[in-house]
């Protein structure tokens, strides 16, 4: 964090330098061609300075498990037309598979799906930290709801201006006739693709088990498939409702899925949800469980939503932004603290 408040500093003083010189250089007649040169070299100047705050030079957090990780992408096409598409083209899509390399250690294999306008590396570090203790991990890419995807023949994909606007008019308090309608299909769309995913897992190795996490918006996609499969034996949910446990809205409330779950589940919270769960009527499974889940319940202090994924080390601005306010735990303590009770709390699973 230091960091984005240097390279912030410079980016101010460069603006402050550039509008001293041009106006001395224009008060001593200096030629157009000159200030012109002035204006070009500041502005690179401050475009390099700018990306630097917003993306400042970042380490890799180091993984701690014996094996050696490796990284390959492939696509899964499904049989559905892709519904942010109005071609009629069936949805692709992406994965990238984290695995460690030379293991013979039969463990479930992790499915992870990233939040809204999240990306593939969502949680990289995560996916290297399980990876490097003999998980192999699939980072799912949803097209239209990714920040950017890209697909098997070079495309790029960006989020798809409908669910943008879902998005941003979205109020669960407000109007939950409405936030019930866009819940159900992004649960729709989300539960296709993990399904896709798994399913094309399953062709390799019929025997295969899943523990399935998300951040946000993948989390509840993740507590969807606990629901929906047998062969999840674990869920991670970073700061996530049980979306797909509303059923209907009556006197302008939700109706649950009140059933308990009978896998483990990993519940992790931030300040920006936490404090608030009884307060907001879309985290009432959320509140309900916290005793009753038969799984675990983390509650990170200092940390925002977007701490609980390595969008907090990429770009500190950004996330802080994003949240409404910055973090005060280090980011790469919180990670390593996260991916470390992630990891535990997996392999506790497989010793029930």
């Amino acid at each position: 964090m230091i960091l984005v408040f240097v390279f912030t500093a410079l980016f101010i003083i460069e603006i402050a330098a550039f509008i001293i010189i041009s106006k001395k250089l224009a008060s001593v007649g200096a030629r157009k061609v000159y200030r012109c040169l002035t204006a070009v070299l500041f502005a690179a100047a401050g475009i390099i300075t700018l990306r630097a705050a917003v993306f400042p030079p970042a380490g890799d957090i180091p993984v701690t498990g014996e094996y050696e990780i490796a990284c390959e992408d492939h696509w899964v096409n499904e049989d559905i037309c892709d519904p942010y598409l109005d071609d009629g083209s069936l949805r692709q899509v992406q994965v990238r598979k984290w695995y460690p390399v030379s293991c013979d250690e039969k463990r479930p294999v992790v499915v992870a799906s990233h939040g809204s306008c999240g990306t593939i590396d969502n949680n990289i570090s995560l996916y290297r930290e399980l990876a490097s203790h003999g998980y192999t991990v699939l980072a799912v890419a949803h097209p239209g709801q990714a920040a950017g995807m890209t697909c098997e023949d070079g495309r790029t994909i960006g989020p798809a201006g409908v669910f943008m606007k879902q998005v941003s008019a979205v109020q669960p308090d407000k109007d939950p006739e409405y936030a019930f309608d866009v819940y159900r299909e992004w649960m729709d769309i989300r539960t296709a693709d993990l399904n896709a995913v798994m399913d094309d897992c399953l062709s390799d190795d019929q025997n295969t088990e899943f523990i399935v996490m998300g951040h946000s918006l993948g989390g509840s996609a993740a507590y969807a498939m606990a629901r929906i499969r047998n062969d999840v034996v674990g869920c991670i949910a970073l700061e996530s409702p049980f979306m797909y446990d509303i059923k209907g809205v009556s006197d302008g409330r939700f109706i649950f899925d009140e059933r308990g779950y009978d896998i483990p589940l990993l519940n992790i919270y931030s300040d920006s949800g936490y404090p608030r769960l009884e307060q907001m009527q879309a985290y009432a499974n959320n509140v309900r469980f916290l005793e009753n889940a038969p799984g675990w319940n983390i509650y990170y202090e200092g940390v925002g939503h977007m701490g609980l994924c390595d969008l907090s080390i990429a770009s500190p601005l950004l996330a802080s932004l994003l949240d409404g306010r910055f973090q005060t735990a280090d980011a790469y303590e919180q990670l390593e603290k996260m991916n470390a009770d992630c990891l535990e709390w997996a392999e506790s699973i497989e010793k029930r």
